[in-house]
C-alpha cells in the first residue's frame, strides 16, 4: 500500500467532489439498521470516492457517515472520516472513551504507517447533536459541491454553531 502523508489524506478529505451515483431516495432497511450509499468523483475526474451512511433503526443517535478513498493504482480503499453519534464503548473497558460521545474519526497517516485502520480514534465533537445535523457537517467537511441537488435544504446552518479557530461557516 502506498504510505500517505497526512497532508495527502488531508487534501483527499477536503477537495472539491461531486456527488456522481446518488443515494437512494430513501434509506433501504438492513440487518437492524438503515443504509444508504453514494459515489463520489474528485472534480478533476481523477480521484473516486464513495460514501455510506448508517442510521440504527432501535437507536437513531447511533448513525455513522463515512467517506471512503479508492485509489485507482490499488486494490481496496482507506476511510478519510466518520461522523458517528454516540454508541457506547463496545471493548467494554472501563476508561470512557469517544464512543460516548458525538464523534469523528479522521485518518492518520501514522495509523496507516502502522498498519492500522487510517481512521483509528476518534476525537469528541459538539459541531453536531444528530444525524442531520451531522451529515451537514460531513458534506460541508468533504465538499461536496452538489450536495444542494440531492439534500435540499440541507446546505443550510441547521444551528448556529460558534466558529472554530481556523474553521469558516459556511
Amino acid at each position: 500500500m502506498k504510505e500517505y502523508t497526512q497532508q495527502e489524506l488531508d487534501d483527499l478529505i477536503s477537495c472539491e467532489k461531486d456527488i456522481c451515483d446518488p443515494p437512494k431516495k430513501d434509506m433501504r432497511k438492513e440487518r437492524g439498521s438503515r443504509r444508504n450509499n453514494m459515489r463520489l468523483r474528485g472534480r478533476d475526474g481523477s480521484l473516486e470516492f464513495s460514501v455510506f451512511m448508517r442510521i440504527n433503526e432501535d437507536f437513531p443517535e447511533d448513525f455513522s457517515i463515512g467517506l471512503e478513498y479508492h485509489p485507482q493504482e490499488e486494490r481496496g480503499s482507506i476511510c478519510l472520516l466518520r461522523c458517528n453519534g454516540p454508541h457506547g464503548d463496545f471493548l467494554g473497558s472501563p476508561i470512557p472513551s469517544s464512543h460516548f460521545h458525538y464523534h469523528i474519526h479522521k485518518a492518520k497517516s501514522q495509523n496507516l504507517a502502522s498498519g492500522l485502520r487510517a481512521e483509528r480514534g476518534g476525537e469528541v465533537t459538539d459541531t453536531y447533536a444528530s444525524y442531520d445535523q451531522a451529515l451537514h457537517h460531513f458534506l460541508r467537511v468533504i465538499h461536496a459541491v452538489n450536495a444542494e441537488e440531492y439534500f435540499p435544504g440541507l446546505q443550510a446552518p441547521l444551528l448556529p454553531f460558534p466558529e472554530k479557530e481556523g474553521e469558516t461557516q459556511s
